[in-house]
């Protein structure tokens, strides 16, 4: 065996070797994008680089022509396989399910070159030549159907190249390294055949073809274990960005901001009311009203703030802002992480509103009443003002639900809660503690002015009427007890004392009021 022989025997044996490793990367991760094509690939590329070294070293022109077609079958296939990595790689999904049209043409044309002894229609002859550089060389004579269907494959090719470097415009900077090299590997194939077909075909220079696969598999090879490929897909990155169901909004150091994903723009748009396109512009500039987040973008360190916000309807946004550093550790920029708790936050006050809300009439519960009056009776002590209780009960309600039931009893209920809104102020605080017991905290009034409230709402429940049932109506009659902090400074014995002047009202005549002195 003669040493340029050998000598391609090695260059075909170092190719593959180093796409055979890249190709069991691809095979551990065969739910990667890219990785099922890329193995097609290198399928593809054996046939061909086995075909060449085995018609180079075949000793008869019958020999030489069979591998030479054998070839033929991953010349014809790669440009396919080229373009579904291109397609899948880049995460073209949509144009998946026309891939098995670009197969028509070259399966036609291997059809074709098998049976080209008999038809001759792909060739219109061939030499076979001597080359010093790499043994005997078999050149083809085509047809112009030939070259057309050939053509093809490098129509074929550009679309992949295309697809790639579209892609990585597409891509962040940190995946675009890991796009390009690909998009340098697969392209210097192109560049090399196109060479070779247009300089070396007819001559006595016989290159072996793999040998244009050694700088593609070097770097794809180094791309390998530099930029992780086939481990993470590289359209990762940006998809979960479009797609993640929350805002993320990107500055750099500057504050300017660099980029926004779909969600960002739909929480700005709603709930910031800013429908204009911020790429480029100041944060200082657009969120002149929240400076604190501002801040948190200048920060070295995770912050996090919420927002309540009024665009058409009130809306509640959750920023956690983290800082972007370089590998020494620098800040280099940041990410707001946007959240809608509109949701959340409504549900959490409809939650509350019910712990502390009477179910029937809407006023406060026992509890409610009891830690905000608990509040108040503090701050007027603190504070050396007045602060007054009224505590109420329905006359003869028993009768009321015993004669005409409890819906009856329900109805003169709610009429009653709606005398004490419509006489109370607004800073006062009323509940319904149980059954027909009322109380009432009046701010800043003492017993003398608490007095003249309490004859109000006496007054004004006398003056409501209910019906409880079919033309039967019911006067409200009440009682209420009035004590004052002056009585006591604390919680318990200011509402014992409202409550035994209560019931004086009630045991005198009842529909009367009565201050504790």
């Amino acid at each position: 065996m003669q040493f340029v022989e050998l000598g391609y025997i090695f260059i075909v044996g170092s190719s593959l070797v180093l796409l055979f490793i890249v190709c069991a990367f691809a095979l551990r991760n065969l739910n990667i994008a890219g990785s099922k094509a890329f193995f097609l690939q290198i399928v593809c590329v054996t046939i061909w680089s086995l075909g060449s070294l085995f018609e180079m070293l075949s000793e008869t022109e019958q020999s030489m022509l069979l591998w030479r077609n054998i070839e033929q079958i991953g010349i014809f296939l790669l440009p396919v396989a080229c373009v579904y990595f291109a397609v899948d790689y880049s995460g073209y999904d949509r144009l998946k399910k026309y891939l098995p049209l670009l197969l028509v043409i070259p399966c036609v044309a291997i059809l074709l070159i098998f049976t080209d002894s008999s038809t001759h229609l792909m060739r219109t002859g061939y030499t076979i030549s001597s080359s010093q550089m790499f043994g005997k060389a078999l050149s083809v004579h085509q047809t112009l159907l030939g070259k057309v269907l050939v053509s093809f494959n490098y129509l074929l090719v550009m679309i992949s190249l295309v697809t790639l470097f579209v892609f990585s415009r597409k891509v962040t900077k940190s995946l675009r390294k890991q796009v390009v090299l690909i998009l340098i590997a697969q392209g210097l194939v192109f560049v090399l055949s196109l060479l070779k077909s247009a300089f070396l075909e007819g001559t006595s220079i016989n290159i072996p073809i793999v040998a244009m696969y050694l700088p593609g598999a070097l770097i794809l090879f180094s791309n390998l274990f530099s930029n992780n490929l086939f481990r993470v897909s590289p359209i990762a990155r940006e998809k979960v960005f479009d797609v993640i169901e929350m805002g993320l909004l990107v500055t750099d150091i500057t504050g300017m901001i660099s980029d926004t994903n779909p969600c960002a723009t739909k929480i700005l748009g709603s709930s910031f009311c800013i429908q204009e396109k911020l790429t480029g512009t100041k944060m200082s500039d657009v969120f002149v009203s929240f400076p604190e987040w501002v801040e948190l973008t200048k920060q070295n360190t995770a912050g996090e703030l919420e927002l309540r916000l009024t665009c058409g309807k009130v809306s509640f946004i959750h920023i956690r802002v983290y800082p972007l550093q370089n590998h020494a550790g620098t800040q280099i920029g940041s990410v707001s992480i946007m959240r809608d708790v509109t949701d959340l936050r409504v549900q959490e006050l409809t939650l509350k509103a019910k712990a502390e809300t009477d179910n029937l009439t809407g006023l406060m519960n026992r509890e409610s009443f009891s830690e905000a009056f608990s509040k108040k009776l503090f701050e007027a002590v603190l504070l050396g003002e007045s602060v007054s209780v009224l505590m109420m009960d329905l006359d003869k309600f028993k009768s009321i639900n015993d004669t005409y039931g409890h819906d009856a009893g329900d109805r003169v209920l709610k009429a009653f809660a709606g005398v004490l809104r419509d006489v109370l102020r607004r800073e006062d605080l009323v509940a319904r503690i149980g059954g027909d017991e009322f109380e009432a905290l009046l701010p800043g009034v003492g017993s003398k002015e608490a007095l003249e409230i309490a004859n109000r709402i006496l007054k004004a429940a006398n003056q409501c009427v209910v019906t409880v049932g079919d033309d039967v109506k019911v006067q409200l009659k009440l009682s209420i007890g009035v004590c004052d902090n002056g009585a006591s400074e604390h919680e318990s014995e200011i509402l014992k004392y409202a409550d035994k002047a209560m019931y004086m009202a009630k045991n005198g005549a009842g529909n009367r009021c009565v201050v504790w002195e």
